[in-house]
């Protein structure tokens, strides 16, 4: 940061060093923000390998899908399958929409039991789909090894809000699989950096959360 090189500074060179200290604090923030999508990405590959080194001989207990993006529902129904397992849980679907709606576009085989298939309406955003797959594990009691299934970009934000929402009493863990994004696609580029805005703003909001006083609820 630049300061005042003089005991009286006039208003000319006061004027001057507020722009140099404005530009250097914008460079930053700009340099800062589009370095943190690079680790975002990183997150969520080293999520991914974690995961396949994990599961390279043994399978989870549940596979936990949060809704909000095309692609999500395929991969978590391509691990099941992988998996030999396919007990599944889908959070943040549409009132409208059943098991049956969810899976008719994928044209699956026999493979999967949709009986074996559970969804959630109630969860609204990421928060809510942590919240909805904790109470569901604590509902069922049986579940430890959890892989939960979302986008690349999305992943270091469900880790994050995961580790701060959870009680110190679920015995649970979890792992991570992201759909893969092209970020050579514009589009892509803009739905990251959007949520590294989302990480920021969901990190103030869980600066002040209990996660005690939710199991309570």
């Amino acid at each position: 940061m630049f300061s005042s090189k003089y005991i009286f500074e006039t208003k000319e060179t006061r004027m001057i060093r507020y722009l140099k200290n404005g530009t250097f604090l914008a460079f930053s923030f700009i340099f800062f923000y589009i370095l943190s999508g690079y680790f975002f990405i990183l997150v969520s590959d080293q999520a991914n390998k974690e995961t396949s080194k994990r599961y390279f001989k043994s399978s989870p207990d549940l596979i936990v899908i949060f809704t909000g993006d095309h692609g999500r529902i395929p991969h978590g129904i391509r691990l099941a399958k992988k998996f030999e397992q396919p007990n599944i849980f889908i959070t943040g679907v549409y009132t409208k929409n059943s098991v049956e709606t969810l899976l008719k576009p994928l044209e699956l085989d026999e493979n999967i039991d949709k009986n074996l298939l559970e969804i959630d309406y109630y969860a609204r955003n990421t928060v809510e789909n942590c919240l909805s797959t904790l109470r569901y594990l604590r509902e069922k009691k049986g579940f430890k090894n959890i892989l939960v299934v979302s986008h690349d970009y999305h992943i270091p934000r469900i880790k994050t809000i995961m580790s701060k929402v959870r009680s110190k009493q679920d015995p649970y863990t979890f792992h991570y699989s992201g759909v893969s994004s092209n970020y050579r696609d514009l589009n892509n580029l803009k739905i990251l950096y959007m949520e590294v805005y989302k990480f920021i703003r969901t990190y103030a909001f869980l600066m002040i959360w209990d996660s005690e006083a939710e199991l309570l609820i």
